[in-house]
């Protein structure tokens, strides 16, 4: 199963390379040179650039801090990465001259990137991409946002749409189990989803097209098991970007895989997982997948999934055989809930809308 050339796109979730390639991939491996296959199989790739390209700044105070040298993009682009994705919890990581080198990285690359930029407007703006004779409009924003890190009129940062929250304590369970959890209520800025929903409206009249990157959610190393894998803002913020007119919500910043929904015709990904994250922690999960999407007719979406195995250095594999049927079971299962369907055949699944 397989999709035709022409109209198509590969969205790979979180990419972190400190390294070049060339010495990371030692010894080589040939199931990396599979997965970078099987996305440059479609017409446009869209990663997360999950780190700033820059020797300047300063580290910020923060949880984690990430940085890597500029001539990273060009492994980036040596994979076939058309477009990336900013907006994330380390693009600010060493300030905003980091920020100024990176997008400066991707635009001598020749590589397309949204999400950030020297204020809200520019962190806004789309990229556009075409392919099939369809116009493809992406934007890329943020609810992972360390203090200082989204752009404002006048400032530079990424886009933002903050998370607002609250916690329940039952103080008769803290007695009996003390130590235990609060529940974590949390919901999306109205004034953030508003400015992005009007945004994407705008967009859907110009485009065939809108896909919206989003870095949200929270790794399962900190989530409640009593809450399940999605926080509370999460499905809310997905229906609402949907129903102002995205064709895509392609979600990243768990590291690890989660389920997808079809809402309205449109599928929400809600975590895809890393593509490449150099030395991945241990809290990260090696399922990963490659969403390959093609426009059709009366730009109606039909949507692929190609499995991959992330391994102990971070790069990606693609899946075959009985490990291709461990990713897309569990991504099955996640997806469940949601009443989402897959047709599987030939190591890939087709997602079935409802």
């Amino acid at each position: 199963m397989s999709l035709a050339k022409g109209g198509t796109i590969s969205l790979v979730g979180d990419l972190m390379l400190r390294e070049r390639l060339a010495k990371l991939r030692k010894p080589h491996n040939e199931g990396f040179d599979a997965a970078v296959a099987a996305i440059q199989e479609c017409d446009v790739v869209i990663a997360n650039l999950e780190t700033p390209l820059s020797t300047r700044g300063s580290k910020t105070l923060k949880h984690s801090s990430l940085r890597s040298a500029p001539e990273v993009i060009d492994d980036v682009r040596a994979m076939g990465v058309h477009a990336v994705s900013l907006a994330n919890n380390h693009m600010m990581d060493y300030g905003p001259d980091a920020l100024k080198d990176t997008l400066a990285a991707c635009d001598a690359a020749g590589i397309l990137r949204c999400g950030a930029g020297a204020n809200l407007e520019e962190a806004l703006r789309p990229v556009w991409l075409e392919t099939g004779g369809k116009r493809v409009a992406l934007i890329s924003v943020a609810s992972t946002l360390p203090s200082g890190s989204e752009a404002y009129e006048t400032m530079p940062g990424i886009g933002p749409i903050r998370v607002q929250f609250s916690l329940e304590v039952d103080t008769n369970l803290l007695n009996e189990q003390p130590g235990t959890m609060p529940i974590v209520h949390s919901w999306a800025r109205a004034e953030d989803q508003d400015l992005v929903c009007n945004h994407i409206r705008d967009l859907a009249g110009q485009a065939d097209l809108v896909i919206v990157a989003i870095h949200w959610g929270v790794p399962s190393w900190w989530l409640s098991p009593y809450q399940g894998l999605l926080a509370t803002y999460q499905q809310p913020l997905g229906h609402a970007l949907i129903d102002a007119g995205a064709g895509v919500v392609f979600g990243h910043h768990s590291h690890s895989l989660h389920g997808i929904e079809v809402y309205n015709g449109a599928p929400i990904f809600y975590s895809a997982g890393n593509f490449i994250f150099e030395r991945p922690r241990g809290f990260m999960e090696p399922e990963s997948l490659i969403a390959r999407v093609e426009i059709g007719a009366s730009n109606a979406l039909s949507v692929e999934i190609v499995p991959l195995m992330v391994d102990e250095r971070g790069l990606p594999e693609l899946a075959t055989g009985a490990t291709a049927n461990v990713v897309l079971d569990k991504l099955a299962a996640l997806s469940e809930p949601f009443g989402t369907r897959f047709e599987v055949a030939d190591e890939r699944a087709r997602l079935v809308s409802s």
